[in-house]
This record gives C-alpha cells, structure tokens and sequence, in this order.
C-alpha cells in the first residue's frame, strides 16, 4: 500500500496558522473517524472538540466550548464519543452530536488521562503521564487497574517513560507509544513485564507517539522527533516512513511538525494531527490495482 506524499488540509489553515476561529486550530492532538464519516478532533489549547463532517465539504461545528480543559484525546465507538479532559482529570462521555455529556471516568488530581482506548464493553484503557502507566477502568466493577508500567519511571520492560498513544487488539494486549522511551511496547493481557516490538536502536524512532495496528499486526506510528509516519511490520526490526519522509520538518504538504495522532478512513486513508502546524492533513490511499477496503481491528 502507498500513499499520496502531498497531503490535504481537511481542518485548521493549511499555512499552518493557529488560532481560535471555527477554522483554526490550536495543537491538536487526538483524531478519530466514526462510521458516518465525521472526524472528530482534540483542540487542546482551544479546549474544545471539532467536528468535521468529510462528506460535506469539510463543514465544521464546535463541540463542549468552554466544558473542557485541555482535552487530549478523542475515541468514537458506535453512537458515542469519549475525550480525555485532561485538565479536569476525567474522561467524558458524549452522543456523536455533544448532546448526553457523562461522567465516564472521574480521577483524582493525582492521575491525568492522557490518550484513550475504548472496547465494546465500554472498558476506558488510558494513559497516565503521572505514574508512567496505562490503566484500565472497568466499567462493571468501577475499577481502575494498572495494565502495562509498575507505577515507576523508566526503561526496563516493566516500565514505562511517559505513555502517549494505545491500541488494544482482540486479545486485550495492550500496545503502547513508550514516548520517551524512544519505542512501542506490547503488553499481553495480565503480563507483568513488555515486549518492545519497535525503537530497537535510538534512531529507529523518537519520540513515538500514536500506535494503530491493522488486522495484519502492521504498526502505523506517528513520530513526533523525526515528523513523519512510519509502518512496522509484524517481527520486523525496522520501519518504512509512509508519509511526510522528507526528514525535514516544515509546512508544506509533505511535511509535519511534531504529529501526535492518526487515524484511518474506511478506505485507508490517513489523517494525521499535525501538532505545531495547527492543522489536520489527510494523505490520500492508492489503490493501485482495485479497490479494496483497509481494515483495522478497531476494538477489542
């Protein structure tokens, strides 16, 4: 699979300008696509969600104005959405239209969600930047389990160094974005240690972080440090930059400042949350051959 090198701005301004108008954007962070085609996107120093509607034209509307703090990450499952407000230390729960605003996940000012993961059970997986764990709310016995870290800062392979970004598969194994690690790890469900399954040298990646793992095991990881995308297959120990491989960061449609998110179309099309360019960029799937759709295990 290929994709395009130049991308499409699909939200904020494509000059990379901030700001706080319904067009602009202010460092976001988290990005998630529903069913019907809406991107819904984190605009952490706006402190608001964004919504995008991709069918008509890139149309927007504002979600939670002056509700949230900071919000860091966004995940859609079915009918709901879940962001992490992150200066209020919980985790709300939403309608896709902002309407039905809950309480999912409240913390105390010691624990801050930062990226989330949600399963068909309603399961809350986030990472928590405090403690240098991922933990799990259970939403049936309304309990907050520690699932991949030891409460600890560190780079030994039951620990971890500021988790950003989470993918949990079928199996419930935990995939991590280890940011300051420089590397992914990979947490069997009930494992008390990790497998670093990429960032095998210090140059191999850094600063990772997001993980998105598709139905064949292949890695899609964004990588602040070097401002590009890169594609790890399954026992590979090495990865293939897919988008933004100039190697230079910058503004133009081939570049990114620092991503801290993506996601996929139904159709394998990427979208990226380019972090200091204030912007969201969309890099086109080529199906060279015939058409045919790209799969991700979304949920566990």
């Amino acid at each position: 699979m290929q994709w395009d090198q130049n991308a499409v701005t699909v939200a904020g301004w494509q000059n990379g300008s901030g700001g706080s108008d319904e067009t602009q954007l202010d460092q976001p962070v988290g990005i998630s696509i529903s069913q019907n085609h809406v991107l819904y996107i984190a605009d952490y120093n706006n402190h608001r969600v964004v919504a995008v509607d991709l069918n008509t034209n890139n149309s927007t509307y504002i979600i939670g104005s002056g509700y949230f703090t900071a919000p860091h990450d966004i995940f859609v499952i079915n009918t709901s959405l879940y962001i992490s407000d992150t200066g209020n230390y919980r985790i709300i729960k939403l309608s896709l239209n902002g309407s039905n605003q809950t309480h999912a996940v409240q913390l105390n000012q010691s624990l801050i969600p930062m990226f989330i993961y949600v399963d068909f059970d309603e399961n809350i997986y986030f990472s928590e930047r405090t403690s240098h764990t991922v933990r799990l709310f259970n939403s049936t016995l309304e309990t907050v389990d520690i699932v991949a870290g030891n409460g600890t800062n560190g780079s030994a392979d039951n620990q971890l160094n500021t988790p950003y970004g989470i993918f949990v598969d079928q199996n419930r194994t935990v995939y991590v974005a280890d940011c300051h690690n420089n590397r992914i790890m990979k947490w069997f469900s009930g494992a008390n240690v990790g497998i670093r399954v990429a960032g095998f040298t210090s140059t191999d990646l850094v600063t990772p972080t997001q993980i998105i793992v598709d139905n064949n095991g292949y890695m899609y990881i964004s990588e602040a440090g070097y401002s590009r995308i890169m594609r790890w297959g399954p026992g590979s120990t090495f990865g293939i930059c897919i988008a933004a491989c100039t190697g230079i960061f910058g503004k133009s449609s081939n570049q990114l400042q620092a991503p801290h998110s993506l996601t996929f179309d139904s159709d394998g099309s990427l979208y990226v949350s380019d972090f200091f360019n204030h912007r969201i960029q969309k890099f086109q799937i080529h199906h060279p051959q015939s058409k045919f759709r790209f799969v991700i295990i979304v949920h566990a």
